[in-house]
């Protein structure tokens, strides 16, 4: 991909993603807006009075490029508004975030929730903050196991509030990236349509950096000379024949 987007980044990338999913959602629906929607996305970032092993959090609105068909196009103008960001530049890695804090996941999660519910408080339900909300939960780089049994799959569920009915959550764990999201019934009543969106929009950007296998010629079948046959001769049935010995005499 970074081929194709130069200094293009996993959260790019991500982003792109979930742009991807809404604007096949909202096409679906007859519904997409001609101006690209805008996500708010809570970023850990260095301040000045930031004590060890702790992190200030600041809110960052993005632009998804929603109104943009082309997905490389997309990921380009999400990547620049991305570079452009004051905020972006002092944002800490989810590397370094997960070395921060013992339980990771956890932390980022009730940090996020707890500003995505003063957010709302703040503002109220006539000034939303935003479309939705994409939140990166980093968790452990290595498998983690219960009684033998490895925990194969990790997810997070992000609350919803007045002004954020749409939360989409990013986890990492074992070198594995999950999307899910959390949605109002009133906003996306068929969740599972936008899940689907999300999956193609995942699978129109894999195509882009896996080209198709080329097409191998089929070999040409060799056909099997027909075989003739030569017509038997029919025999006539005389007269009479297959009648009764008796039916022929004379009386």
């Amino acid at each position: 991909m970074r081929e194709l987007a130069p200094g293009a980044t996993v959260n790019d990338v991500v982003l792109a993603v979930c742009a991807g999913g809404l604007r096949r959602y909202l096409d679906m629906q007859g519904e997409l807006p001609e101006a690209s929607l805008v996500a708010a996305t809570p970023l850990a970032v260095r301040g000045e009075r930031e004590t060890a092993g702790s992190a200030s959090f600041s809110w960052v609105r993005l632009e998804l490029g929603t109104n943009i068909a082309d997905p490389l196009q997309r990921l380009v103008a999400v990547q620049g508004t991305i570079s452009s960001s004051t905020v972006m530049a002092q944002a800490v890695s989810a590397r370094e975030l997960t070395g921060r804090a013992q339980h990771p996941p956890s932390a980022a999660i009730a940090v996020t929730s707890k500003m995505l519910r003063s957010a709302s408080a703040l503002l109220g339900d006539w000034s939303p903050l935003a479309n939705c909300a994409i939140t990166n939960v980093p968790g452990p780089r290595v498998p983690l196991y219960l009684h033998g049994a490895r925990l194969s799959y990790l997810s997070a569920i992000m609350p919803i509030a007045d002004g954020m009915g749409l939360v989409f959550s990013v986890t990492s764990y074992s070198d594995m990236l999950i999307i899910s999201f959390t949605a109002c019934y009133e906003q996306v009543p068929d969740p599972q349509v936008l899940a689907q969106c999300l999956r193609d929009s995942f699978q129109e950007y894999l195509a882009l950096v896996r080209p198709a296998a080329p097409r191998q010629p089929r070999a040409p079948v060799a056909r099997m000379p027909r075989k003739v046959v030569a017509a038997r001769p029919t025999a006539q049935r005389r007269k009479g024949a297959g009648l009764p010995q008796a039916s022929r005499q004379s009386r």
